[in-house]
This record gives C-alpha cells, structure tokens and sequence, in this order.
C-alpha cells in the first residue's frame, strides 16, 4: 500500500478481508508532536493500514510499537529457526485471523 499514491477511492477498504484499513478523515500531522523527516507524514484523503514500520526495518530497527510494548509484542523472521519469534510461538498456542480465505497471514495471536 503506498500511501503518497492513494486517491482515497476507499476500494480497498471495501476489499481488505480483515478489515484493517482505515479512511483518513483528518490532516495527522497536527497531532504529531516529532515528526521524522525519513518517513513522510501522509495527508487527509487517504486510506491508511499498518505497515509494520517498513521504515524502520528498513535500518534495522523493530516496528515503534514492539519497542513501546515492552516485550508484550514480538516481531522477527520467521524464516529463522533461531529467532525469538520462532521461540515464542513454539512455546504458546496461537490463532491466525481467516486463515482459509488462502491469504497466508503471518500475525499471530497468542490465546
């Protein structure tokens, strides 16, 4: 999703099976106390969903929420045998939203 790109048609939200996107009524930008010049605010108009922080992966950082989470919420690569993730999701039971619609989510859900 490419928030810089989006007409605010809303198609989108209409298709998202999970329900996940959200219109942009309001301008964000005066709720923002710092903004970070490496990521561009997005405008009024637009459809907005969570990214997972693509930014910040992008430096090696964890999306702001897993920082802000103390350890509540865990993020990695699930590719790796050897990461926390992994670990975690080995040790709890865990659900996965409308697995059958054959989207292949990768947010887990520890019950």
């Amino acid at each position: 999703m490419d928030f810089h790109r989006c007409i605010g048609c809303r198609f989108c939200m209409a298709a998202c099976p999970y329900g996940s996107r959200s219109f942009n009524f309001r301008d964000p930008r005066p709720f923002i106390k710092e903004q970070d010049p490496a990521f561009p605010t997005r405008s009024k108009g637009v459809v907005e969903k969570c990214n997972f922080c693509a930014e910040r992966l992008a430096v090696g950082k964890q999306p702001a929420c897993v920082e802000a989470s103390g350890g509540a919420l865990v993020f990695g690569d699930m590719d790796d045998p050897a990461s926390e993730v992994r670990e975690v999701l080995s040790k709890n039971f865990t659900i996965r939203r409308k697995q059958g619609l054959g989207t292949g989510p990768m947010v887990f859900y520890i019950v």
